[in-house]
């Protein structure tokens, strides 16, 4: 049988801290359960549920966020906005999305939290769920955000690309000008 976590909710905050935001703290794990092996073979079918929740709320994240995205692009596109508003827009769409994605792993850990409370022998179980998931979303996150940047990226890239084309295009035009007209005479 497996005994409670000494300072289990303290635990669990100090995996929310070093997971959660841009955090300068690191966790580790073994410094908390010692020479266990830490195993997700023995998780209660609760925290699989909770985990499993959490994981479609993710995907429910991602899905609106590449919709979210592919809007804007168009409405660019669409000469919907200008520029300037669409960097705007992006910069706080990233924002929005890093806010929503910590409200969502905040959620998660106060579920476990609060069943590993009730249920103390599952509270090792739910610390090395909760760090294996922390450090994947943490990662995960950093995706997510360079996701936006390289959208922003692309569109400043393509502006640029197309001005440079025109200017380019202008000046092969303005030149076949001039000399046609100097070579007809």
């Amino acid at each position: 049988m497996t005994v409670a976590v000494k300072n289990f909710s303290s635990i669990m905050d100090q995996i929310r801290d070093a997971y959660v935001g841009e955090s300068t703290t690191e966790f580790s794990l073994i410094e908390h359960i010692g020479l266990q092996a830490p195993s997700t073979s023995n998780i209660p079918d609760e925290v699989k549920k909770i985990t499993q929740e959490y994981e479609q709320d993710v995907n429910n994240f991602y899905e609106q966020e590449e919709t979210s995205l592919k809007e804007n692009v168009k409405q660019l596109e669409n000469k919907e906005m200008n520029q300037a508003e669409f960097m705007e827009k992006m910069r706080k769409r990233k924002e929005e999305a890093l806010k929503k994605a910590e409200d969502t792993i905040n959620n998660l850990y106060d579920k476990l939290t609060d069943y590993g409370i009730k249920h103390p022998s599952s509270q090792l179980a739910i610390i090395t769920v909760a760090d294996a998931v922390g450090a994947f979303i943490q990662d995960i996150i950093k995706e997510v955000a360079n996701v936006f940047i390289g959208v922003v990226d692309a569109v400043k890239k393509a502006i640029n690309e197309a001005v440079k084309f025109i200017s380019s295009a202008f000046n092969s035009i303005t030149n076949s000008t001039k000399n046609f007209f100097s070579e007809l005479f």
